[in-house]
């Protein structure tokens, strides 16, 4: 049995971080489609991506909507492919007339070569994020690796551009430190009950906490329900306070050709108004080109509040450990 005054107090990463990651049910895709204004936007995308007999590769795509778009908007070889679900796929493309000019293949676009999709492509549509920045960091660094393996030298992606934001909050819905100290003592009152030690479980517990904690509820009673926010996934606002305005932390662009290195290792929030200091607000803007395509919001929680004043600079560390449980530790509060 252990003593738990002996445990950190603090979030620590686990030695090997989880993998994050999420395959889309057909619920989520419905939900998606349901969400009108981002169809809608999603649709003025490709329109203005796709040229008349373009080559388009459909990374990950779901019920194969956007290979839909593109043939509407002029395709001339389209090629789909997904982990998951590409039976449905099938099936809607059969229902409206497409199964002749689509090629759907259920596979890993990691274990393919251009010369198994027949070549290479004018067109990548690479809607593949989770909508949540340490998820996705991954995931933009996978569409610099699609477009460098199956684009054309002048190959145009959708969404072209990502540009993540970040807010300071004083927002006590999200609270990192109560939580994780009624889940310390919980653990505790187990070892002592059971006369075992129940440090991994903890450890393991500790991980999924935050993360848990940083998404809005976007959707209604059912689980294909998209609910009834606009423009993208919105925090309802009753729960908390803006600190400051946001602030740009990383912009990552494809078309360019630049590879994607990652994340800066920390981000320095500008504190403009009185406040505990306990979560950041992470807002994901998904571009092409000039036009706005989607936004969503995920908070990141602090390991400790802090209290803050207006004129103060607070820098936050993305490392490691933000990385494996999603809480922020603070590099330098003022």
């Amino acid at each position: 049995m252990s003593d738990r005054s002996d445990h950190d107090q603090s979030i620590a990463a686990p030695a090997a971080a989880p993998k994050r990651d999420v395959h889309f049910s057909v619920a989520m895709h419905l939900r998606f489609l349901l969400r009108l204004d981002r169809t809608f936007s999603v649709k003025q995308a490709v329109r203005a991506a796709v040229t008349p007999g373009a080559r388009v590769l459909d990374a990950g795509c779901g019920m194969g909507i956007l290979s839909f778009l593109a043939l509407e908007a002029g395709a001339g070889d389209v090629v789909a492919v997904d982990r998951d679900h590409v039976d449905l796929a099938r099936d809607l493309a059969r229902a409206n007339g497409f199964a002749d000019r689509i090629r759907f293949l259920e596979a890993d676009l990691r274990e393919l070569t251009p010369s198994d999709l027949s070549g290479r492509f004018d067109v990548l549509f690479a809607f593949i994020y989770t909508n949540h920045i340490i998820v996705d960091e991954a995931r933009s660094t996978a569409v610099c690796d699609l477009r460098h393996r199956f684009g054309t030298s002048t190959c145009v992606t959708v969404p072209n551009r990502v540009r993540y934001r970040a807010i300071p909050c004083d927002w006590p819905p999200v609270d990192a430190y109560t939580e994780l100290a009624d889940l310390r003592r919980s653990v505790g009152d187990l070892e002592d009950r059971y006369a075992l030690n129940l440090g991994p479980l903890l450890d393991a517990m500790t991980t999924e906490v935050c993360y848990n904690r940083s998404r809005p509820v976007t959707f209604g009673d059912y689980d294909w329900s998209p609910g009834f926010t606009n423009g993208g996934y919105r925090h309802r606002r009753g729960g908390g306070r803006f600190l400051g305005d946001p602030t740009l932390v990383t912009e990552i662009r494809y078309d360019g050709g630049e590879r994607f290195a990652g994340l800066p290792d920390r981000a320095t929030l500008a504190v403009e108004s009185a406040g505990t200091l306990n979560a950041v607000m992470w807002i994901q803007e998904l571009w092409f080109n000039d036009f706005l395509i989607w936004s969503t919001e995920v908070f990141s929680p602090l390991t400790h509040a802090i209290p803050v004043r207006g004129g103060d600079r607070v820098t936050v560390l993305l490392d490691d450990g933000w990385r494996a449980t999603n809480a922020l530790s603070v590099a330098d509060p003022r």
